[in-house]
């Protein structure tokens, strides 16, 4: 039907045909071959096995009568070897018994000779995506272990506003995007509200950071490997652009890639082409790639690190996330959605006046991400407690509120006040007002000991 997707269209699928009668092979090979399938032959049990050694099927069909072996001793056999494998049985003589045999034993499916050519086309079709699904989800499984819960897209500053602008104008299409921001701005989040808001949504959205793995490992994840590939490989693997096929691929941190991986991966992104490692054959898939880097792209160009040719793909369209100091009338709405997601049992907590200041002024050099780690600790530090105080917070915060301070000198009365000695002692004064007179407290936070903050107040 024209304008129909098939499946097969992006992936090839390997059959292995064993059967001794060469009329009928012949013709399954004809048929199959010409609508796209690669297949391979064995007349023998023998030549099946040693075929099965040397390479990587995806569907069987398999005859039950063999001249060197029973067909449900071979089902067996490449079980015990191929589990992954999906066998289809043939039989001239139709048996009840032999056919619940053969899927007690594994066996996909079951079709009395002779089968139409269609119906047999039809069965490893279904046979494969069987397969596919459970490879699929194996490494989605993976996929899940990797990735954090993530949180609701949140904000109403004019930069967020700008942002989800940008969002909603290029979620329709399939161009590559790429999000640039500091580390815990929430990159990943723009590119799953992009995902969410495309026409892929309802197919797989896959992550994949290049900063967490080994050149060598990442390149394993993004392509898969063969049987063989490698010392370890004992089995095929899936990468990552596969189970992304039909819908969405974010590599965060793409500024660390390797340049040899760049060189692979710029051809997949321009053509969808790729190789499994240790393979021959290529496959292709159809995917929409969105990429986030908290580097400046065009430095790393200049120094050689990256590939210019993969930064001007890469430079399609940009989404820019802000510093969460840069859109600080989010923090309210943000701490106080935080806390609702870390208080247990439905419990109502609530910020001070003096915390929520100190929020304000705090640089957040972690971004969303640390403040999320910081209501989550306040939590569990207030138990029972509704409202969180300054003191609940990190000492690092109040520390850091300290050092930022300018001295206001329109509040000073004459030159004598600008003296090293009196800026001291002002800044000794607000540390204890925050310690709200608390001595030891004030010590820590001004680094010194509790003896030496006594001799201080006492200077004159």
């Amino acid at each position: 039907m024209p304008g129909k997707l098939s499946p097969r269209r992006y992936t090839v699928i390997r059959v292995l045909i064993v059967d001794d009668e060469e009329q009928l092979v012949e013709a399954f090979k004809k048929k199959l071959s010409r609508e796209g399938f690669t297949v391979s032959v064995a007349s023998t049990a023998r030549d099946a096995l040693s075929l099965v050694k040397k390479q990587t099927f995806d569907v069987c069909v398999l005859d039950i009568r063999l001249p060197d072996m029973d067909g449900v001793e071979l089902l067996e056999s490449i079980k015990k070897s191929e589990p992954a494998l999906e066998i289809i049985m043939l039989t001239g003589h139709a048996s009840v018994d032999t056919a619940i045999q053969s899927m007690k034993l594994g066996a996909y499916d079951y079709l009395s000779k002779p089968c139409k050519l269609t119906e047999l086309s039809n069965v490893i079709q279904k046979a494969y995506e069987k397969k596919a699904l459970r490879e699929r989800n194996v490494v989605l499984q993976e996929q899940l272990q990797r990735v954090e819960a993530h949180d609701s897209f949140i904000g109403a500053s004019e930069p967020m506003n700008e942002v989800k602008r940008l969002i909603r104008l290029v979620a329709p299409s399939d161009v590559p995007v790429l999000v640039l921001g500091e580390t815990g701005t929430g990159k990943e989040l723009v590119a799953r509200a992009i995902h969410n808001q495309s026409p892929r949504s309802a197919s797989q959205f896959v992550a994949v950071n290049s900063s967490t793995l080994q050149e060598s490992i990442l390149e394993s994840e993004l392509f898969g490997y063969k049987k063989g590939a490698f010392t370890g490989a004992q089995t095929d693997k899936i990468g990552l652009l596969e189970l992304a096929d039909k819908g969405t691929f974010f590599i965060d941190e793409i500024g660390d890639m390797g340049v040899a991986i760049q060189a692979k991966f710029l051809r997949t992104l321009e053509t969808g082409i790729f190789r499994r490692l240790g393979d021959t054959r290529e496959s292709k898939v159809d995917v929409r790639f969105i990429f986030a880097t908290n580097k400046s792209l065009e430095a790393e160009v200049k120094e050689k690190r990256f590939r210019k040719d993969l930064f001007f793909r890469l430079n399609t369209f940009i989404v820019t996330l802000p510093a969460l100091r840069e859109r600080k009338d989010d923090i309210p709405l943000l701490a106080d959605y935080f806390l609702g997601k870390f208080a247990r049992g439905g419990a109502k907590k609530t910020l001070s006046r003096e915390a929520m200041d100190l929020l304000g002024d705090y640089r957040w050099p972690g971004n969303v991400r640390e403040l999320a780690n910081v209501m989550e600790r306040a939590v569990l530090l207030t138990a029972a407690r509704g409202t969180i105080l300054s003191e609940d917070l990190p000492q690092s915060m109040v520390e850091g509120r300290l050092m930022e301070r300018e001295v206001d000198t329109r509040e000073l009365s004459s030159e004598d006040e600008l003296t090293l000695h009196h800026i001291e002692q002002e800044h000794i004064e607000r540390v204890l007002t925050l310690a709200r007179g608390n001595k030891s407290k004030a010590a820590r936070l001004l680094g010194i000991s509790r003896r030496k903050l006594y001799l201080k107040t006492q200077e004159k």
